[in-house]
């Protein structure tokens, strides 16, 4: 019994700071919109001391400010979960987690340029980093936007269930599929839209059967 209390307190405490860090990155990126917003040019150094972090810290999630502010681009067109999810069926979803796709998939499709740039400079930074660092490359936006969208599968699913679901889903949506169908396939947006969007559904609806 002291033996499984103790491992499930530290996955809690690894959870917590994996918590913590991506509120740090979110921190960062809202100093960085603040401070452009208010008709300041920042340095690095001048977002970590608006978000009250060390340069050092800054430095961890940042590489450059370039890096930073073609983040904070995107992160200004991303809707909160609420906000893709309202108005949804509470009980349906397969089509709740399609809103989410959909919301992603046109995201990706509006501002393909600054995201392939976004996902190279993720790419630069993790071959830059120590391989045991454990702070966050990219703000894993889609998962709780997902959790929402799956909210209502809690009550049929046991939690490792949920969790393999929330997570395949994860790969499922968003800039990655977007790429591996365009570049790879050699498929239309639009095309690949109708079929993540099948895959995605085929999923959901699958696992809670």
């Amino acid at each position: 019994m002291y033996n499984h209390d103790t491992t499930m307190s530290r996955t809690d405490l690894k959870k917590g700071r994996t918590n913590q860090k991506l509120r740090t990155r979110k921190a960062l990126l809202d100093a960085a919109d603040h401070l452009v917003n208010s008709g300041f040019k920042p340095t690095l150094a001048d977002v970590a001391e608006e978000a009250m972090v060390s340069r050092a810290t800054a430095y961890r999630y940042f590489p450059s400010l370039d890096a930073l502010l073609l983040e904070v681009a995107l992160d200004r067109k991303v809707s909160t979960p609420e906000q893709i999810l309202q108005g949804a069926d509470k009980e349906d979803v397969a089509e709740r987690v399609a809103l989410v796709h959909d919301f992603l998939h046109n995201l990706v499709t509006e501002n393909e340029q600054q995201f392939r740039l976004f996902l190279k400079a993720s790419m630069d930074q993790s071959l830059q980093i120590d391989e045991d660092s454990d702070t966050p490359l990219r703000g894993a936006r889609r998962i709780p936007m997902l959790s929402l969208a799956l909210e209502p599968s809690k009550e049929k699913l046991d939690q490792e269930t949920f969790d393999k679901l929330l997570y395949a889903l994860s790969a499922m949506v968003s800039v990655e599929p977007f790429i591996a169908l365009t570049d790879v396939c050699q498929i239309e947006p639009e095309r690949g839209k109708e079929i993540m969007l099948w895959a995605v559904k085929l999923l959901v609806n699958a696992t809670l059967r």
